[in-house]
C-alpha cells in the first residue's frame, strides 16, 4: 500500500495532513501495517490492520476517555468515530509514543510494579454492559488455528528449502508436545470475567514517561489468567525473566488468587496458537527463518513445553 495513498486517506478521513510518513517495522502480526506520521504540529502511530475485532478499539477509547495511565486515546475520524475502513481493514490513530518497546530494554523491578498496577487497572475497569457484552468471549485467534495446523502438516510431508526440512525436524522432534496442544486442550475455566488485553506481553508495552500498553486488537472477555499467564512464565525476555520480576509484578497487581487451571489453560491455548502460527509463518514468510527459531524456542523452553506439564 503506498504512501500517496495513505496520506490521502488520512486527510480525508481524519483531516491530518502529513508531512511526513515513515513505515515501522514492529510486532508480529504480519495483518498490520504501521507507520509514524507527522504534521506540521504532532506526530502519530497510524495502524491499518484486518486482526482482532472492533471491540478492543472501543475498549481501548473507553479506558482511555475514563483517564486510565498507560492507555493511549484513539483519535477521532472527522466524524467523531474511532477508525475508518479500507479494503476490509481498520485504520485506527494514536499518540506517538516516542519510547522503546520493554521487549528490547526489559523493565526494572518498580517497572514491573508498574505495569502490574497497569494492568490491575484495566482488570478493575467495568465499561458499559452493552460493551461488555460484544466482547469476544474466546480468542479469535485460536478459532482459526486449526485449519493452519492443517495446512503446516501438509507442506512439512513433502517440505521444500532448508527452513522447511529443519521445521519437518523440529515438528518430529517434538510429535509428542506438538500432538497434546492439537488434541488435548484443558477445560475452559469457568471463573468471574473481566476485561482483558489480550495479548499484554512486553513487546506491547512503550517507555515514555511510565508505561503505555498499545495494540488492543484482542481484547476479550475473560477470566483475568488470560493477561496474567503471560507473566507467570514461558515466555522468555516478553515476559518476567526472574523470580524478583515476577514479585514485582504481582505485587503491583495486588491481591488475587491465580488460579492455576485457568492459567494452563490458556497457556495451551496460547502455545497452540503460536507453535502453528510461527510455523505456519516460516513456510509462508516473511521472515522465514526468524519465525523457524521463535518455533524452536516456544517448544524447547518457552510456553509450549509448559503448556503440556
Amino acid at each position: 500500500m503506498g504512501q500517496t495513498l495513505m496520506r490521502k486517506w488520512l486527510l480525508a478521513d481524519f483531516g491530518l495532513d502529513v508531512v511526513e510518513l515513515t513505515p515501522v517495522a514492529e510486532g508480529a502480526d504480519i495483518a498490520a501495517q504501521v507507520w509514524k506520521a507527522g504534521t506540521a504540529t504532532n506526530t502519530y502511530a497510524v495502524k491499518w490492520s484486518g486482526a482482532g475485532t472492533n471491540t478492543g478499539h472501543q475498549v481501548a477509547a473507553y479506558l482511555a476517555d475514563s483517564g486510565l495511565p498507560g492507555v493511549p486515546e484513539l483519535i477521532r475520524t472527522t466524524e467523531g468515530g474511532l477508525w475508518s475502513v479500507h479494503a476490509k481493514k481498520r485504520l485506527t490513530i494514536t499518540p506517538w509514543i516516542d519510547g522503546p518497546r520493554a521487549a528490547r530494554t526489559g523493565l526494572t523491578d518498580e517497572q514491573w510494579s508498574e505495569y502490574g498496577a497497569l494492568l490491575r487497572r484495566v482488570h478493575d475497569a467495568e465499561p458499559p454492559l452493552r460493551l461488555r457484552d460484544a466482547l469476544p468471549k474466546h480468542s479469535h485467534i485460536d478459532a482459526r488455528t486449526p485449519a493452519l495446523a492443517a495446512e503446516v502438516r501438509t507442506r512439512l510431508e513433502a517440505p521444500e528449502g532448508e527452513v522447511e526440512e529443519e521445521l519437518a525436524a523440529v515438528w518430529k522432534q517434538y510429535d509428542h508436545i506438538i500432538e497434546d496442544l492439537l488434541t488435548n486442550r484443558p477445560p475452559a475455566p469457568t471463573g468471574p470475567r473481566v476485561v482483558c488485553h489480550g495479548d499484554p506481553h512486553l513487546g506491547n508495552v512503550l517507555i515514555r514517561d511510565g508505561l503505555h500498553l498499545i495494540d488492543w486488537d484482542d481484547v476479550i472477555y475473560a477470566p483475568r489468567e488470560q493477561d496474567l499467564m503471560f507473566m507467570l512464565g514461558g515466555m522468555d525476555d516478553v515476559g518476567p525473566t526472574t523470580t524478583e520480576q515476577m514479585d514485582a509484578f504481582l505485587a503491583g497487581y495486588g491481591p488475587h488468587t491465580v488460579d492455576q487451571e485457568a492459567v494452563h489453560y490458556y497457556r495451551h491455548v496460547r502455545a497452540f496458537e503460536d507453535v502453528v502460527g510461527w510455523s505456519h509463518q516460516a513456510i509462508t514468510g516473511p521472515d522465514n527463518a526468524d519465525a523457524l527459531q521463535v518455533t524452536k524456542g516456544i517448544l524447547a523452553t518457552g510456553l509450549a513445553a509448559l503448556a503440556v506439564q
